[in-house]
């Protein structure tokens, strides 16, 4: 039986919660897992090629982290806000068939440049709406079947672009969902970031820009622009998970 046939099989099957005994009293891992024994280790490494190859303005770090939070955290419904040439969902789309996912994804741009030959690999799954965020999520919820539970931001990258798109998908989003931001490291990112995380203090964990590779762009008479960084939150509001 080939690898794929396995994951198919076991990967599937998402095992009930269990409680794991504390020191002084048993915790609740209420988590979807995967019972992988037999095969582990296993890994198709042909499928990481995308990673190279992809048309995304990411460095390798953001590539390779945003490859495998979906492949570790399987999303069931992916929005990216921000697509133009589709490079990101190509990531997410490959990661997810690595794991053998019937994850959705919906893919939010004014001005979408996907090239056939990549909208190819992922129209499987893949839902695209010409449009802005946040009027379009309505219709990218009802695309995706319900409310999403990983989502990447990379749209407008003013302070004001920031907070509307960061704001605006918080009513899209189920408990224990994982938002992504680009270019975290941007001055303007980073102060809308910095105030979005203020003001859903209460709702959020924020793990901060998880990536240390940058690019800077030189400016003739000014000082270099400077991208990267791709920054975590995760949506805790009715859910108890350590």
């Amino acid at each position: 039986m080939s690898i794929m046939n396995r994951v198919a099989e076991l990967v599937s099957k998402v095992l009930p919660s269990r409680k794991i005994s504390g020191e002084n009293l048993p915790i609740d891992i209420d988590l979807p897992v995967y019972d992988v024994t037999s095969f582990a280790s296993d890994i198709n490494l042909s499928a990481l090629d995308v990673i190279q190859w992809a048309p995304v303005w990411m460095t390798r770090a953001e590539r390779l982290l945003l490859f495998t939070l979906t492949f570790t955290l399987r999303p069931s419904r992916y929005l990216e806000i921000g697509t133009f040439k589709g490079g990101s969902a190509l990531l997410v789309n490959t990661a997810m068939n690595l794991a053998e996912s019937n994850g959705r994804i919906v893919c939010v741009d004014p001005e979408p440049k996907i090239a056939p030959e990549h909208w190819q690999r992922i129209e499987h799954r893949t839902t695209l709406l010409t449009g802005y965020s946040p009027d379009i999520l309505p219709e990218a919820v009802k695309a995706a079947g319900g409310k999403f539970d990983m989502v990447l931001i990379d749209g407008d990258h003013t302070y004001k672009g920031v907070m509307r798109d960061a704001i605006g998908v918080m009513p899209y989003v189920a408990d224990g969902a994982y938002l992504l931001f680009h270019d975290s490291i941007f001055v303007q990112v980073a102060k809308g970031l910095r105030d979005f995380a203020h003001q859903y203090q209460k709702e959020l964990v924020d793990f901060g820009t998880l990536t240390r590779e940058v690019t800077y762009q030189e400016r003739e008479n000014d000082t270099p622009v400077r991208w990267g960084g791709l920054r975590m939150m995760q949506v805790r509001r009715n859910i108890n998970v350590c």
